[in-house]
């Protein structure tokens, strides 16, 4: 997960970027201070959502979000404000603003509404897309890789070459994209294509 965050408080940025990668090393986090620092964000790579400020030194907020939601239609953005204001609120929803949160609330509060617009985002990547399934032979021949059995094993328990094990292998690994057996079946468990038990 990508996250820019922007405010012209470096201390804001920072305390958010700590908060979300104490709890999960993994995010990617951007903290920029002035607006040109975000658009040059953005030409280097595009987050799935901004976490900025609405009122700076520079900006009311609102010509921001429209070059972004102009320039990077598929970017969520979460205003993170002081303003308590409905027809502000309100306004900055109507521009394509995702969610509004009150800097008032916690940083739990805001990094629950970041994943739940994260998850939502990669469902709706999902929809469409062709459902991947495994063949009875690949089945079989994961299911012996996950038992730790070696290529040469697994041909002489299907009646085949070692060769062919090795071909049907690395058409699974380039598949799944994964580098390993190991990651292959681990993926396969998580797509719950077959069980890890």
């Amino acid at each position: 997960m990508k996250v820019l965050l922007y405010d012209d408080h470096i201390f804001v940025t920072e305390a958010i970027a700590a908060y979300f990668t104490a709890k999960d090393p993994g995010v990617d986090i951007d903290q920029c201070q002035t607006i040109s620092a975000v658009k040059e964000c953005l030409t280097i790579h595009v987050p799935d959502i901004i976490i900025s400020d609405v009122l700076s030194d520079e900006d009311a907020g609102f010509s921001l979000f429209h070059h972004i939601l102009q320039t990077y239609p598929g970017i969520k953005i979460i205003a993170y404000t002081s303003i308590s204001n409905s027809f502000i609120i309100q306004s900055l929803l109507d521009i394509g603003v995702f969610r509004v949160v009150n800097k008032k609330e916690n940083l739990a509060h805001l990094r629950a509404i970041v994943l739940e617009i994260y998850e939502d985002n990669n469902k709706q990547k999902n929809i469409g897309k062709p459902h991947i399934q495994l063949t009875s032979r690949e089945k079989e021949i994961v299911l012996y890789l996950k038992e730790g059995f070696s290529a040469k094993e697994i041909g002489d328990l299907l009646g085949t070459s070692v060769n062919t094990i090795n071909n049907q292998k690395n058409t699974l690994l380039e598949k799944f994209e994964c580098t390993n057996s190991t990651d292959l079946v681990i993926r396969l468990a998580q797509m719950g294509l077959i069980s890890v038990l």
